[in-house]
């Protein structure tokens, strides 16, 4: 009753809703009995070693750090939301990928990456090795200036599949551009990193 009155919405779309979270594990719910939550945290995600995300982390990779390339596409040039952080640079490669340790994944990103610069990065070098460093050691003019913004959001279900992590679970949202020194973007990337596995040291 509580959940009609809090959603504005039917019984029957509560229930539903309730049985779904129980098929996946996230409810225990059996009838005459209260429904509670079941779902407990991975023992490996503990908060105790996150992944830093800060400029120092360009070098850093260990052995079991892996990359899994979703898709990659052409784009005649950034989209709206994006092109106001700096002087867009005619076309750009989107990859999107996700980022893994240990076997976990810990951010999910959709990248940006100046046509210009991404033709001189070696093929295939984005399933191996992070995209900020490629584009670092690669822009087709030096990188002078770059930029994060950080927010905190919910996951929805498709990010929450990529990150394996609870729908609507807590997430760091990173903003991030670099700029060459006539100011257009080499690279702008959209990160959405588990909460568990993010803090920031600057």
């Amino acid at each position: 009753d509580q959940m009609v009155q809090e959603f504005a919405v039917a019984r029957v779309t509560v229930r539903q809703a309730v049985q779904m979270l129980a098929d996946d594990g996230l409810l225990s719910s059996q009838r005459g009995r209260r429904t509670y939550v079941s779902w407990q945290p991975s023992q490996q995600v503990d908060g105790s070693n996150p992944i830093f995300s800060y400029t120092g982390s360009i070098d850093k990779e260990t052995a079991n750090y892996a990359i899994n390339v979703l898709s990659k596409q052409e784009f005649e040039a950034l989209p709206a939301q994006l092109a106001d952080m700096g002087e867009p640079s005619g076309r750009y490669m989107r990859i999107r990928k996700i980022d893994s340790e240990n076997g976990l994944p810990y951010v999910v990103s959709d990248n940006y990456v100046a046509l210009a610069t991404y033709k001189r990065i070696p093929a295939n070098a984005e399933k191996k090795i992070k995209l900020v460093r490629l584009v670092r050691d690669h822009a087709h003019a030096p990188i002078i200036a770059g930029k994060e913004r950080i927010t905190v959001v919910v996951l929805n279900y498709e990010d929450a599949a990529h990150l394996q992590a609870p729908i609507g679970s807590a997430a760091a949202r990173i903003q991030r551009v670099f700029l060459t020194a006539d100011g257009k973007i080499a690279y702008v990337g959209q990160l959405l990193y588990r909460a568990d596995r993010f803090s920031v040291d600057r």
